[in-house]
């Protein structure tokens, strides 16, 4: 649920967050997506942001090639697993793949249609509040969204957001090649 007082670019910051996490089929706002509205922001933060690298489209793709999205499922099991993050802890999916294959046939790990669901009419009330208005957002992203003195300011998320040690935000950071801790001193200097 996005705080009701939050204004202005700050609130924009949320609704491209929101709109990024439902083009991916998510169904909640984290960290990650706060980062796609940030590089986003028509305001010096997403200047900084996008001059260093971390450009909306660029979010989106070190995101997916991470994680992937809820939507990726043109593929087998393994499609939106992070391949070299496994590789790092010693799983090669190749080998995974033929002792599955062996295991249990070749076609173990094909995509199988979904089951026919009976098709019930659900009340208009009892139906899930996220499907059309404020998705959830994480406790990691709420804490970016905690006002300031001043009110919500597109800078007190980014500093937040880039004050963690930890998160999907990080990882993405890392993957394009940028320090969270420069960007963060970079951006405090605008305040």
């Amino acid at each position: 649920m996005m705080p009701e007082r939050i204004t202005g670019e700050a609130r924009q910051v949320v609704v491209r967050a929101q709109a990024h996490a439902r083009r991916l089929g998510h169904d909640f706002i984290g960290d990650e997506h706060l980062l796609y509205g940030l590089a986003g922001a028509d305001d010096a933060v997403g200047t900084v942001l996008r001059d260093r690298g971390v450009t909306p489209e660029r979010v989106e793709s070190e995101f997916v090639r991470l994680i992937g999205s809820a939507q990726s499922t043109d593929g087998d099991l393994f499609d939106s697993l992070d391949r070299d993050a496994l590789n790092t802890i010693g799983i090669d999916l190749d080998i995974v793949r033929e002792r599955i294959a062996a295991a249990f046939g070749p076609d173990a790990l094909a995509s199988q249609p979904a089951p026919p669901r009976r098709l019930r009419r659900i009340r208009a009330d009892r139906r899930p509040k996220h499907s059309t208005g404020h998705l959830p957002v994480t406790r990691r992203a709420m804490r970016c969204l905690e006002p300031s003195p001043a009110g919500y300011r597109v800078e007190n998320i980014a500093d937040a957001l880039l004050a963690m040690d930890s998160g999907v935000s990080r990882r993405i950071l890392a993957a394009i090649g940028v320090s969270a801790q420069d960007l963060r001193t970079e951006i405090n200097r605008l305040q």
